[in-house]
């Protein structure tokens, strides 16, 4: 293959992205050409919010400051949702699959970037996740029953495919899993620059002291592994207020008199 074909081939790596909502969401990157499947996410159910994760490819930052983005909502909206399935395809580089099945389900500011090479520059990923739902919604009240569901959120499965780079596969069912700032990078050089990443993560259930989600059936959670070339990371939270933050499980970081900082917060709160 020549260097136009694989320029192709990384560029379509790098810039894939597939997404998937609704009741009985699915998203699968299985029939994808190769390159594809790199953001493979399905969501249901209320706030599920998928954000400011980064997967780059190669990043090269010479001289300048980089920074990402923010997200934000409040609740109110009726549930509905019977479950998600995400299934990995082929990237070349690195891959994110989520399914994320409940209510605010948080899954912000990671990181599995394959090649990070800064320079004299500054990254700052200063992502910001934060939702809020309405009063009075621990009852069960709103959700009406669904196939496999009962009075709450139905399963949430994500298998890995197969990613030339780090790879993340998360699922989520319930009620405030919150999975933020973690990272799975391959090889960062920091050459007498900074690296800040800023992650924050909030989920708040102002649901004025009623009956705590007495009604609310969890979903089953399961998480699978597919193969990786670099860290893989499978997590699979199912429940009320599982956090997994400020993970690293970066595979080759090198500060050459550069430096490296990283203030993940993750907050579930119910009141």
């Amino acid at each position: 293959m020549g260097v136009i074909g694989r320029t192709a081939l990384l560029a379509m790596a790098v810039s894939t992205l597939l997404g998937t909502s609704g009741e009985d969401a699915h998203a699968s990157a299985l029939d994808d050409a190769v390159g594809g499947g790199a953001f493979v996410t399905a969501q249901e159910g209320d706030q599920n919010f998928d954000c400011g994760n980064t997967r780059d490819l190669i990043n090269v930052n010479v001289l300048r400051t980089t920074r990402r983005e923010t997200c934000s909502g409040h609740g109110g909206t009726e549930f509905t949702g019977n479950g998600t399935s995400a299934v990995g395809g082929t990237a070349l580089g690195p891959q994110f699959t989520t399914a994320q099945s409940g209510e605010q389900n948080l899954h912000c500011g990671n990181s599995a970037d394959m090649l990070t090479l800064n320079v004299l520059g500054t990254i700052d990923k200063r992502t910001t996740c934060d939702t809020e739902q309405g009063l009075g919604r621990s009852d069960g009240r709103g959700r009406g029953p669904g196939p496999g569901r009962g009075d709450g959120s139905g399963p949430a499965s994500a298998v890995g495919g197969t990613a030339l780079g780090p790879q993340f596969t998360t699922a989520q069912s319930g009620e405030q899993n919150l999975h933020c700032g973690n990272s799975a990078d391959m090889l960062t050089l920091n050459v007498l620059g900074t690296i800040d990443k800023r992650t924050t993560c909030t989920a708040v259930d102002r649901s004025g002291g009623l009956a705590s989600h007495d009604g609310f059936h969890r979903g089953r959670a399961t998480a699978e592994s597919g193969t990786a070339v670099g860290p893989q990371s499978a997590t699979a939270q199912t429940g009320s207020q599982n956090l997994y933050c400020g993970a690293d499980e970066d595979l080759v970081s090198v500060p050459v008199l550069g430096e490296t900082r990283k203030d993940a917060i993750c907050a579930a709160t119910k009141s």
